[in-house]
This record gives C-alpha cells, sequence and structure tokens, in this order.
C-alpha cells in the first residue's frame, strides 16, 4: 500500500495533463459507436479534440447531454440502432465536424475547438462516433475508416478533474479506509496474541483477520485501478475494478458468516454445533457470495462503459440479492433467540441479545442503502453509496473489536471457552444438575 501512496503522489505531482484520454478507430459507418459516458460537475469543463481524421467528410463525433430530451433513447438505442442514423445526428447538442483533409490517416494531431461545458447542476454526456453517408448504403465496399483522440477535463483537483462527478472523491476515500482497516488490522492480531496468552478461544479474530485482509485486496485493488487511471490518462482497468468488487463480495459474505456463528454461539457456547445450522450458515454465506458474483459480472458484461463504477445492487440482478438479505434478517433473529433460550448463565443471555441488537443492524443496513440508492439522483448515486458502504463497515467492525477486546472487565472474555473445555464440561455438569432437579 505505501507503493501505491507513494505511486499516487508522484502522479499527481508530476501531472501535467488533468484529463481523461479516449481515443481509437472507428471502422463501421452506419453504426453508432458508443464512445463513452462522462459526467461534468456543476462547475463544469471542457472537451478537446486533439486528432480528427476519416476517409469521408462525413464523419462526426456526437455529444448528447441528458439534459436532452431524447437522451435516454440515444441510450437504449444502442446495439439496436433502430432510430435512423440521421435523426439521431440531427438530436446531438453538439457535434464536431472533420475540418481535416479526407484521405490517407496520418498520425499527426493537433488541437481543434475546445467545447466548454457549462451547466447549472452535474450532468452525464454520452460521446459519440457516427457516419450516415447515403454512399455506405449504396455500396458497402467503400473502404472507410477514422480515428480520434480527444481529452475530456473536469473541474477540481488533480484527483477530481480527470474523473466524472460521479466518481470524484472515492479514490481519496478508499484511501483513507484502506488505512483504517489496516489499522483494524493491527488490532485484531494483537487481540488474538493477548486472547492466547490468557489461553481463551481465538478463533472469531482470527475469522475477522481474514476478512479484513479480504477488504484490503479489495481496496488495494480499487486504488491501483484510480493509479491507473491517473497516470495514463485513460479508461480504467476493468479486471481491477471486476476483482476489487468480487473481493468485496466475498469479505461482505464471510462477515455474515461470522455473525451467524457468533450468534450461535461459536466459542462461547457449548450449544454451538448443530450440523443443520452449520449447514444452512454455510450455504447462506455461499448463496449470498455467489449471488453476489453473479449479479455484478452480469451487469458489467452488459455494460458500454469503460470506466463502470456503479452500485449494481439497484439493478434487476441485484434485487435478488436484496431478497437474500432480508431471509438472512429473519434467520439470524430466529437462531439467534434459540440459542439464548438454551443459556443458563445470565451474561451469556444478555450477550447474545446485545450482539443481536447490534449486528441486525448491519444486515439491515444492505437493503436501506438499495432503497437510498433507488432515489438518488444517478450522477451522486455511487459516489455516495460507495463511501457509506465504507463507512458503515467500518462502524461496524469497531463495534466488534469493542466487543472483542482482551480486557478482563469486558463480556466477552467473561464467558470465552477456555482452550482446555473446562468451561464447556463446567456447564454440561450444571446442565444435567438442573435437569435432575427438574425430575
Amino acid at each position: 500500500m505505501r507503493f501505491l501512496l507513494s505511486l499516487l503522489s508522484i502522479i499527481l505531482l508530476l501531472n501535467g495533463i488533468n484529463a481523461i484520454n479516449y481515443s481509437g478507430n472507428y471502422l463501421k459507418p452506419l453504426d453508432f459507436r458508443w464512445i463513452g459516458k462522462f459526467c461534468f460537475d456543476q462547475q463544469g469543463g471542457s472537451i478537446q479534440v486533439t486528432r480528427f481524421q476519416s476517409t469521408s467528410n462525413t464523419t462526426k463525433i456526437l455529444l448528447y447531454s441528458d439534459s436532452n430530451p431524447h437522451y435516454n433513447e440515444i441510450l437504449d438505442d444502442f446495439g439496436k440502432n433502430e432510430i435512423s442514423c440521421q435523426e439521431k445526428i440531427l438530436w446531438a447538442n453538439y457535434t464536431y465536424i472533420n475540418p481535416d483533409k479526407v484521405g490517407e490517416i496520418t498520425n499527426s494531431n493537433r488541437n481543434y475547438n475546445v467545447k466548454k461545458v457549462s451547466q447549472s447542476r452535474d450532468r452525464f454526456w454520452i460521446i459519440t462516433m457516427a457516419d450516415c453517408d447515403q454512399k455506405f448504403i449504396d455500396d458497402h465496399r467503400i473502404p472507410f475508416v477514422s480515428t480520434y483522440t480527444f481529452e475530456v477535463q473536469n473541474s477540481g483537483d488533480s484527483f477530481d478533474s480527470q474523473l466524472s462527478a460521479e466518481q470524484q472523491s472515492i479514490p481519496q476515500g478508499q484511501i483513507f479506509f484502506f488505512l483504517l482497516y489496516t489499522a483494524f488490522l493491527i488490532i485484531s492480531i494483537i487481540y488474538s496474541v493477548a486472547l492466547k496468552k490468557k489461553g481463551l478461544e481465538g478463533k472469531a479474530i482470527h475469522f475477522f483477520i481474514a476478512i479484513l485482509l479480504i477488504f484490503l485486496i479489495s481496496l488495494a485493488l480499487y486504488i491501483s485501478n484510480w493509479a491507473h487511471i491517473l497516470k495514463y490518462h485513460k479508461y480504467e482497468l476493468r479486471y481491477l475494478n471486476l476483482f476489487g468488487n468480487i473481493f468485496e463480495i466475498l469479505g461482505n459474505g464471510l462477515f455474515v458468516a461470522l455473525i451467524l456463528m457468533i450468534g450461535q454461539g461459536w466459542t462461547t457456547s457449548i450449544y454451538f454445533g448443530s450440523l443443520v445450522k452449520q449447514m444452512i450458515n454455510i450455504l447462506v454465506s455461499i448463496a449470498l457470495i455467489v449471488i453476489g458474483w453473479v449479479a455484478y459480472v452480469y451487469y458489467v458484461y452488459h455494460s458500454k462503459e469503460q470506466n463502470s463504477y456503479i452500485y449494481f445492487m439497484d439493478t434487476c440482478p441485484g434485487y435478488f440479492l436484496l431478497a437474500l438479505y432480508v431471509v438472512i434478517i429473519g434467520y439470524f433473529c430466529w437462531a439467534n433467540y434459540v440459542n439464548r433460550n438454551k443459556q443458563n448463565e445470565s451474561i451469556k443471555k444478555n450477550f447474545i441479545l446485545i450482539f443481536t441488537i447490534i449486528f441486525v443492524f448491519w444486515l439491515i443496513s444492505h437493503p436501506l442503502v438499495v432503497i437510498v440508492a433507488h432515489f438518488m439522483d444517478p450522477w451522486v448515486k455511487y459516489k455516495v453509496i460507495a463511501l457509506l458502504n465504507l463507512t458503515i463497515n467500518a462502524i461496524f467492525f469497531i463495534i466488534l473489536l469493542i466487543i472483542f477486546r482482551p480486557s478482563h472487565n469486558n463480556m466477552i472474555v467473561k464467558i470465552l471457552q477456555s482452550d482446555d473445555k473446562s468451561n464447556d464440561m463446567k456447564e454440561i455438569i450444571e446442565n444435567e444438575k438442573s435437569y435432575n432437579g427438574a425430575d
């Protein structure tokens, strides 16, 4: 991580260009070419074409703002071409026409007119390329090639000027939470050592350490992706964002497994160990992880965008994951209620009750965040949700660390099983006496 922070610092200090660079070739006339979608913030920004050449003088670069009444029609028509090519060109908010002499494609660059974006709020713009000349309809054998390079720049500092408005502040936030989670990891390792010295069971903390490592890998992948964007001024490395989300989904699924097991008495009660409940815990966690992976990969596969940052749970596949969280909430409360009723010691009853009340809110937070996301404006949705999820996790990670702190006056220390299982045997004897007395 120190390397990543150093890399970002060097990039910001040496960066002479604070814009995202789009470049490529357009080879299929009559077919609208999706180039990208970018959200300019309220202060505006600019689009500057530095290379635009074509073997046809009717090739155009087209810009559409989300203020355009036909914006959603343009989005929905990509890949379908049900709307006529000429009609979509007429709908454009701004058009770049090739000013160069038509002919051979060269490698020379020049500066064309800079399109200044001025608007009253953050707005998405989609950038496309098209050539609707009749001659390509009449004769498909006509050779055609077009090439483009242009820069898109937002307002803001060296981070934010290169990012779409709905992504701004996320890199800084993820760096902060990487450092915070690293602190949690160090504290957890200290707790593990302290519990070991006291002869107390530390499996729950060991599991939590593994979860923290998974979240740290996820954040490291996200940060590496931002470093690539900032260094090369280009699209994201999609596999970094893909695997960042895959590890984040894995971390959430394993954290669900951890709180399910702790609530049912893992390391704190002799009653943990029902084969049926253990199988349910495993199946629930696997289902949560696999459905999350499928929902996210499905969305990314169907996304036209290069920088595909989106809150995927607020999509049709994500709603299946949401329904599973609702089921898990009911199962978590029921299983903990059953476990609490089996306990004879009031301290264990109190611990289960407190733990259930606290961590049911973490489970509830996932459906609530989806509901919040659904009603948020798209140009702020991902930024708010990405940082909100990290904040919620951090809060409950802190609570878990407080619960398992290895101090003498802490409730969990008083009820944790020792490694030699002497407390288990004592409780079994007490339960047998209680049962015999009832007879």
